[in-house]
Parts: C-alpha cells; sequence; structure tokens
C-alpha cells in the first residue's frame, strides 16, 4: 500500500454514535483514530452535537439543518469520507437522510453486539428490519464478538478494545474481588450468590449500573446486597472512574449468564479493560470467554470458580503473563487494514486519484 501522506486512501472519519460522550465506550476508538486521521465525533440526537476534528475542539450543538449544512460541506477533495455507524437501531431515518446527502464514501456499520439485545415479538422483528436496513446502506459491516459472525456471515472482525494500560501493582488486598458490569438480563445473581456462599472470606465490590427503565434488576442488586454481607453495591461510574476502580483489585469475576442468547454475541468491555489494568479474569463459560481463553479463566460452575479464586490468591494460578495489552490503537489499524481492502475505497480511490491529478495541474499553472 501507498504511505499515508502519498496516497489517495487518506481517511476522514464520521463516528455516528447514539450514546452520550461520557460513558460512550467508542469515544476511545474516536481518540485513537485521531492520531492520524481527521476525525469527527457526533453525538446524533434531535440536535445533534458534533466534536472534532482535534480531541480538544469544542462540542458543537447544532440545529438540523445546520448539522446537515456541516455535513454537505464536506465536498469531494482528497480524502475518502468514512461514515462509522456505531447508532444502534436509534436513527435509521436520519441514516437514510445522510445517506443521501452526504459525499460519496464508505460508509461502515458498527456491529458491536447482537443490536435485538433483550427485545421480543414485534420489537424484535422491528430491530431485525432496521438492522438489515442499516446493512443495506453500508458498504462494510465490522462486528466485535466472533460469535456474530452467524448472524452477519460477510461482516469483518474489528473486536473491541480498552484504553486502559498496566496499572502499578501497589498492596491491593486479595480478598476483595471486582464484578464490574452493566447489570441486566446477562447477569447471574443466583450463581453470585451461591459464590458468595462458597468463599465467606472473599468480598465481592459491584460497580456499574443499569437500564434507568429496569426496576426489577434493581431489586435484585438490592436484594442480593441486603442478604449477603461479603457482597457490597459500590454504584454506577463513569469511564473516567476506571483507573481508580481498577487499580484496587487483583482480580475480576464475571458471573454470567450461559443460558440465553443474550450473552452468545457480546465482546465484554470489562474483559479488556481488566486484563489491561493487569487483573486476573475469571469468567462464566461464555463463547467470548472460551474465545480469551489463553487469558481468562473460564469456570463451568460455582465449584470451579470458588476453586480458582482460591489457586490465583495462593500464586499457583495466573494467566496474565501471557497477556498483552490490546489497545483501541491497535482497533484503529485494523479499522484503516479493512476499510483499504474494500472494493469500495479501491473505487474511490481511482476516483481521487485523478482528482489529485487536476488539483496537482492546476497547482502548477498558478
Amino acid at each position: 500500500m501507498p504511505s499515508e501522506s502519498g496516497s489517495p486512501e487518506r481517511f476522514r472519519f464520521f463516528v455516528l454514535s447514539c450514546r452520550d460522550p461520557k460513558s460512550d465506550f467508542r469515544l476511545p476508538l474516536v481518540d485513537a483514530l485521531r492520531r492520524h486521521h481527521e476525525t469527527y465525533y457526533i453525538w446524533l440526537r434531535r440536535r445533534p452535537v458534533v466534536s472534532g476534528p482535534k480531541a480538544n475542539d469544542a462540542a458543537v450543538q447544532m440545529s438540523l439543518p445546520s448539522f446537515l449544512r456541516f455535513v454537505r460541506r464536506f465536498r469531494q477533495d482528497d480524502r475518502i469520507n468514512v461514515y462509522f455507524n456505531s447508532t444502534n437501531t436509534y436513527f435509521p431515518g436520519s441514516t437514510i437522510i445522510l445517506r443521501l446527502l452526504a459525499t460519496a464514501g464508505v460508509w461502515c456499520l458498527d456491529m458491536h453486539d447482537d443490536l435485538r439485545y433483550h427485545n421480543k415479538g414485534f420489537k424484535r422483528w422491528r430491530e431485525e428490519l432496521i438492522i438489515s436496513l442499516l446493512r443495506r446502506l453500508s458498504h462494510v459491516t465490522v462486528h466485535a464478538a466472533p460469535m456474530l459472525k452467524e448472524l452477519f456471515p460477510d461482516s469483518r472482525h474489528l473486536g473491541n478494545a480498552s484504553n486502559i494500560l498496566p496499572l502499578p501493582g501497589g498492596n491491593k488486598p486479595d480478598d476483595n474481588v471486582l464484578i464490574i458490569a452493566s447489570f441486566d438480563e446477562r447477569f447471574d445473581f443466583d450463581f453470585l450468590s451461591e459464590l458468595a456462599q462458597a468463599c465467606p472470606n472473599i468480598r465481592f465490590h459491584l460497580h456499574g449500573w443499569t437500564r434507568p427503565d429496569d426496576m426489577s434488576t434493581m431489586a435484585q442488586i438490592t436484594s442480593i446486597d441486603a442478604h449477603h454481607a461479603n457482597i457490597q453495591y459500590h454504584g454506577p461510574y463513569k469511564m473516567a472512574d476506571l483507573p481508580a476502580i481498577l487499580g484496587s483489585y487483583q482480580i475480576s469475576v464475571a458471573p454470567y449468564r450461559t443460558d440465553t442468547l443474550l450473552t452468545r454475541y457480546i465482546d465484554p468491555l470489562r474483559f479488556y479493560h481488566c486484563l489491561n489494568a493487569g487483573l486476573e479474569v475469571v469468567s462464566t463459560d461464555i463463547p467470548q470467554a472460551r474465545y480469551m481463553r489463553d487469558w481468562v479463566h473460564v469456570v463451568p460452575d460455582v465449584a470451579a470458580c470458588a476453586d480458582a479464586l482460591r489457586a490465583i490468591q495462593s500464586g499457583a494460578l495466573a494467566k496474565q503473563p501471557a497477556y498483552s495489552p490490546i489497545t483501541w490503537e491497535q482497533r484503529a489499524d485494523r479499522l484503516v487494514e479493512i476499510l483499504r481492502a474494500l472494493p469500495r475505497t479501491v473505487a474511490l480511490s481511482r476516483k481521487l486519484s485523478g482528482y489529485r491529478s487536476k488539483s496537482g495541474i492546476c497547482r502548477s499553472r498558478e
């Protein structure tokens, strides 16, 4: 491939998100892309919020007409526009409008999970319909967990990562175990309850949040916290809190349910956060844990989990020595590699080669 500076395959990224930047897991990928590429982060909503291309550029809230004018201002030049669509299934109408109005480029759909999630019946059918539409509007789909290849055979593996790097060891009490999660139907409260009974000398610290309308899960958190002296819920956290949280533990447990499709297609960010920070990770037997079994301790039941925790605490069991941090810089490079191999990119590159040649002629005549 030609060099970045001399190739028509220079990219300009527009990362479209449906998530509040305060908790958006895609922001580290945006930061990584900004190392080498002009990158705009767009919080898509009724009044979109745009930041970039530099990390310290102020975010600007726009009316919808102003936002569409902003998008339209990026006319054909010597860069290929990449529209990285990470809006889940929230804005199919806006995606159609942008697809029609935006300058020709490469549309990339971010299938970071099974976006049907917990929906059933009509809502699930609607989500499937929107996903099908978004895929038709995209030139490529990238997925996180390798198991998503089952649902989208032509998608490309991107994978998740973490912006956390190894943290100082220090004196961390090894009888405190971290459980960091988005608490919902995927979390196995029965497993944790039995584990707490089997390991009375270990204190399990829960950090994470629930969906605002998920009163059932919140009730389960309150109940398990009240009924086990060695379980303590510390509440939700922000991305900025992660280093302080992770730096206080040596071990993390991920008690996912294994009897549901909801955990078949996930690529948990907490695996990468914890592993990158230097923690030993113990997980129930979900597909992604199996995929990462060289670095993650995969346990079939509560007894095996309790045994693994004791072995790790005693120093008889460790997988961290075999692990090297997986970063968003690596994923950004992988995304560029995927994009450069696309027929769509090759075709646009040929067109832009002509543009660059004409521009060079014009400049030589000035």
